[in-house]
């Protein structure tokens, strides 16, 4: 993709699975040059993770397919001393290079940060890890479900009494990946401002999703008290926002401020429940009444947040995703479809117009490594 804020940017991707993935993927929206360096023997798995079983033997998963988007792929074996050489000589054209293996496995493999400085004296080198590259936990490997347990999110995730339970989407994985985002752009400005100097960028997934639990942690620092299984109760702490059934459906309904709680009592005809004994049991009682989606229109209408529970299939189906500028058209011409997938999650005039496919398996090999001495900086 070209024209937008990263056009003329080369990111080499040594990223799998995941949180990786998608951080490259979002550079790639913003018109970085991005190439998946993937090893031989099928790369990585994701590429027959989700999708139909066509999708799958042809190694374009639906996880494969929602992040690589207009990415190249080139196969190398970097534990051959012909595939490191052709990497390094690729690391040379490169403004970022990126990894997820276990710490020390890159400088083992000859490829890490200070081999690639050799050869591009102002690169970026990130590596993304569970737990950063130092500590007594670093060497461990690192899931998104394990992360979410060891994290402390689990432990606030679930029902009282039911024990804790993952949140339902790869949460850790896309935090991180974001957090790579951040300090890759980051770096980019630096090296504007101060050009000439490589920089060494460590993102942990530990730390990015702890660091979403500030407020939590201040709280049991200056408490004691921690946040335990809350199930669906507001982070507020009001009786006046929840998950509540209905006669068709689950609503939720976030009435935090005074004036809310106020707009949702007269909305609801009770401008006494203030004063009932157990007003959570009360508006129980009241959405039982009538539907979810009765009762979306009515507290919206009144100004107060409410929301019937959708499926993701129904958010997506929904008129105001028609207009979305994330969601667009993902052609897929080896199998002759075409999917709806994610691009950037916010909407610029410098964003995608279209998606352009992902590469195959190896796609790209012979082309990327035919032009590095046409590419290479003089």
């Amino acid at each position: 993709m070209s024209g937008g804020p990263l056009s003329g940017v080369r990111v080499l991707d040594l990223t799998h699975v995941l949180a990786g993935p998608y951080a490259t993927g979002q550079l790639a929206l913003m018109g970085a040059e991005v190439i998946r360096v993937e090893r031989p023997g099928g790369g990585d798995f994701v590429r027959r993770h989700g999708g139909t079983d066509e999708m799958r033997a042809a190694g374009l998963g639906a996880s494969f397919l929602s992040q690589n988007s207009g990415k190249r792929s080139v196969v190398l074996d970097l534990k051959d001393d012909a595939g490191r050489a052709r990497f390094l000589d690729l690391a040379e054209t490169a403004d970022i290079v990126v990894e997820n293996f276990r710490p020390g496995v890159v400088d083992r493999l000859g490829v890490g940060f200070e081999a690639i400085r050799g050869r591009r004296h102002d690169v970026i080198f990130a590596s993304l890890s569970g737990y950063g590259q130092e500590g007594p936990l670093s060497g461990r490997p690192a899931y998104d479900h394990i992360l979410q347990g060891i994290s402390g999110l689990m432990a606030m995730t679930g029902e009282p009494g039911g024990g804790p339970m993952r949140v339902g989407l790869p949460i850790v994985d896309y935090v991180a990946g974001q957090a790579l985002v951040q300090a890759l752009l980051g770096a980019l400005l630096q090296r504007a401002r101060r050009p000439g100097e490589a920089q060494r960028l460590s993102v942990s997934m530990l730390d990015a999703m702890t660091a979403f639990m500030g407020p939590y942690a201040i709280h049991h620092e200056t408490t004691g008290k921690l946040r335990g299984l809350e199930g669906n109760r507001a982070f507020a702490d009001t009786p006046y926002s929840g998950r509540f059934e209905t006669a068709e459906g689950a609503l939720v309904v976030t009435a935090n401020s005074p004036a809310q709680a106020a707009r949702l009592c007269e909305a609801l005809g009770r401008p006494d429940l203030p004063e009932a004994a157990d007003v959570a049991a009360e508006l129980a009682a009241i959405f039982r009444t009538r539907s979810a989606d009765h009762w979306e229109e009515v507290l919206s209408a009144a100004h107060v947040p409410a929301a019937r529970v959708r499926t993701l299939a129904e958010a997506l189906a929904h008129p105001q995703m028609a207009g979305s500028a994330t969601w667009k058209p993902l052609p897929v011409p080896q199998l002759g479809i075409t999917v709806r997938a994610p691009a950037l999650p916010f909407d610029a005039p410098w964003g995608p117009e279209r998606l352009a496919p992902v590469p195959e398996f190896g796609a790209d090999t012979d082309r990327v490594l035919a032009t590095l001495s046409e590419e290479a900086p003089t």
